[in-house]
This record gives C-alpha cells, structure tokens and sequence, in this order.
C-alpha cells in the first residue's frame, strides 16, 4: 500500500517524496482506475498485486479500459504487466489515448469543490498529479493539458484563447461555481484569465512549479539556445533515464514538447491580462509569468511541497 499519505511531504519537492508519477494521459488514467478500485494511489512502478490488488479487481481494471476505450484486453494481462508503466506501455499499442484537454488526475470523495489546475510552459499536467497525492485523496483534481502534445495538432500560442477552450473544457464536467482555478509558469496566466470568464470563482492560484518538482534543465537551456533536430534523440535519451517519458516514447514527443513551449512561452510574452476584481493567492517564489499589479496578491509562506499541500487544504477544504 502507498504510504506516502502517511508521511510528511518532506523539505523540498514533493518529487522528494518517492512517489513515481504518472508521466503522459494514458498513464494518468490508468493510475486513476488503480486509486478507485484499490481505495488508494500508487506509484506507477508499485504492483497491482503486491499492494493488495486481486483477480476481481483486476478484472475491473479490464472492465474500465474495454468502457473508456473500447479495447478487450486479456484477463491474465495484468499478471504480466502488473504496473501502471507496463500496462500504459501496451494500450499505447493499441494507439490508446485519452481525448480533449481536460485531464481527470484524482475522483475525489464527491464532497469538495474540484480543483483545475492549468499546465506550465511545458503544457504537461503529470506533476499534478504530486499534488494530489499529497493533498488527500478527497480531493478532486483536473489538469489541463495543452494542445499538440500527444496530437497532430497546433498548440495555442495565445492567454486569452487558451482560457477560452480550457473555461469549455471545465464547464463540460463542473458547468456552475463555485470554481478552484490554479496553475504554475503559463498557467497561472490562463487560470487568471478563466477566472474572468467564470462566474463564482473561489480561488485562482499561482504555484511555483518548483514545490512540485524541480525544473527540468534541458527545458529550461531552451530559453538560451534552442534545440537542433539532430538533437532530440538525445534529449529523449536523456529524458528516459531520468524517468520523466515513458520507455517506449520517441523522439516526436520532443519535437511536440519544444513547439508546445514556444507557444507557451510567446503566450505569455505577449498576454495583456483582462480586468479582474478578485485575488490571486501566490504559493513559492516569485512566479516565472508576472502577474497584473494592479490585482490584490496574497502570498502564503510555502517555502516547502508540505506547507503548499497544508495552504491549499486550508483554502479549498
């Protein structure tokens, strides 16, 4: 059994904590389907049965992907791939991939507000998922993912139309507030502006995407000098060893990644910030997207992953 909920977050990142992520939507669902059968999250390396998972559930899980899917997998499949990671890998197979921007990362209890939380300059959302382990499995959390990372199309390349499709997006599941908005780097731009568009807002948090996970330095050489073609499969080689792409992945994900950055990035370079009359809570440093001076700002003490869990809490509980 996971026993991160047990714990302290720890003194820095919630990556310091031991728990693997989900890296990409297949397995974020996947992960998903293991917390609401299991009654608990896990690592997506840690074995269905060696936490407790048994035949019934396992067939569930082969319910769940045959509904959501549409794909009929073996029964015995989870005895030969018993981890989130390995059986990502074979419905990756089956050219499996969860539709639209809208990520749901945790169900939640039914209880709370659910919490958006919009991607960062690299447009993925699976660091968000450290944030809902720690903040408790009651909680509900969504991510929102960028456009033109697991499809061929064009990222957005502006605030405003991003928080156009994203405020669609949450309507489709939550379509009356109150709302509980967040998002770190870019997505603390979007969130602001969706919190226009919303009515009924709660929350709009700008996170410092540090207290999550630390910064990727090969992203960040980009704003230095970009990347030659010949280069991704470098990169990539160098992303899988550290973990942070599935195995199986190719070098187009880097390519996606670095287009879907530059969007973010020209994004928030030119976003001019809508009028807005309510406040935005900052958590960590200063953030990385400046934010309108003329908006009220409260600043929570959250120099660790634990403290920013515990502000939330506090704030959406």
């Amino acid at each position: 059994m996971n026993a991160v909920r047990d714990e302290p977050i720890g003194t820095g990142s919630m990556a310091d904590t031991g728990y693997e992520r989900p890296r990409d939507p297949v397995e974020i669902w996947l992960a998903r389907q293991w917390q609401r059968i299991l009654g608990f999250g896990v690592g997506i390396r840690e074995s269905f049965f060696g936490v407790g998972g048994n035949s019934l559930d396992a067939a569930r899980v082969i319910d769940a992907i045959l509904v959501e899917f549409g794909v009929q997998l073996r029964l015995n499949v989870l005895t030969e791939h018993p981890t989130v990671e390995r059986l990502a890998a074979v419905l990756r197979d089956h050219d499996v991939r969860p539709p639209g921007s809208l990520i749901a990362i945790q169900d939640g209890d039914g209880a709370h507000t659910p919490l958006f939380l919009v991607h960062p300059d690299d447009g993925q959302v699976g660091r968000y998922c450290l944030l809902a382990n720690a903040l408790g499995e009651e909680f509900a959390v969504f991510g929102l993912q960028a456009e033109g990372l697991y499809r061929d199309t064009q990222p957005s390349r502006t605030v405003p139309s991003m928080a156009d499709a994203y405020v669609n997006a949450v309507r489709a599941v939550h379509p009356t507030g109150p709302y509980l908005l967040g998002g770190c780097g870019v997505g603390a731009a979007i969130a602001y502006e969706m919190a226009v568009r919303l009515e009924g807002v709660r929350l709009v948090a700008a996170i410092d995407v540090e207290l999550l996970e630390p910064l990727d330095t090969v992203v960040e050489s980009w704003s230095r000098e970009l990347p030659r073609q010949a280069q991704l499969p470098e990169i990539l080689a160098d992303w899988q060893e550290r973990g942070l792409v599935p195995p199986n992945a190719t070098p187009e994900i880097v390519a996606r990644s670095l287009r879907v950055w530059q969007a973010n990035r020209e994004a928030a370079r030119d976003w001019r910030p809508s009028p807005y009359t309510g406040p935005i809570d900052v958590f960590g440093r200063e953030q990385s997207t400046t934010l309108p001076a003329t908006v009220a700002q409260r600043a929570h003490d959250c120099d660790t992953a634990d403290r920013l869990a515990a502000a939330l809490r506090e704030l959406i509980g």
